[in-house]
């Protein structure tokens, strides 16, 4: 027995996130049991007087998606997401930013994720998109989503999203 498929590439989507918030400094902690269109959360750390470590700071709210059904043109990653998705993306939250990570992997799932001795290698790159704003759609199955290829997910974008975050800034 074993995960489907679309578990495995969830998974790895999760971990692709976690391996990013991890090397930047922050938390990274699922979101609640429902499935409400959050997946994960980032949460800055700070360390306190006492020299002790503790949550302080706006939580980053993340939906990850996993696929390897999207196209690359020539400034951006191109990807049908499911309508109910988006709809929950486009909505203004108070205090509660929210971006989509899509982990784009290799069609081949034996390429997935290579372990060696000296390396640990998930395949492709995660990219980030806020659709604050965006207007609703009415699409019975998807939108086409552009996320402009510059907005890899890494750690100095993470780090960037963060202090937007808590300066109160559109991302």
């Amino acid at each position: 027995m074993s995960l489907t498929r679309e578990h495995t590439q969830e998974d790895l989507s999760v971990a692709y996130i976690s391996a990013v918030a991890a090397k930047a400094g922050f938390d990274c902690v699922p979101f609640g049991k429902h499935d409400y269109g959050v997946d994960l959360q980032i949460i800055p750390i700070e360390v306190g007087e006492d020299n002790r470590r503790y949550p302080d700071g706006i939580p980053l709210l993340i939906q990850a998606k996993a696929s390897q059904n999207f196209h690359i043109d020539e400034n951006n990653i191109l990807y049908d997401l499911k309508t109910r998705n988006y709809n929950i993306l486009v909505k203004e939250r108070k205090g509660y930013p929210y971006i989509l990570v899509l982990y784009c992997m290799p069609a081949n799932e034996n390429n997935w994720l290579k372990v060696e001795d000296d390396s640990t290698i998930l395949k492709h790159n995660g990219y980030w998109k806020s659709l604050l704003g965006e207007p609703e759609s009415g699409n019975t199955q998807s939108v086409r989503i552009a996320i402009p290829r510059e907005q890899k997910f890494t750690e100095s974008a993470l780090k960037s999203i963060m202090v937007k975050i808590q300066e109160e800034e559109d991302l």
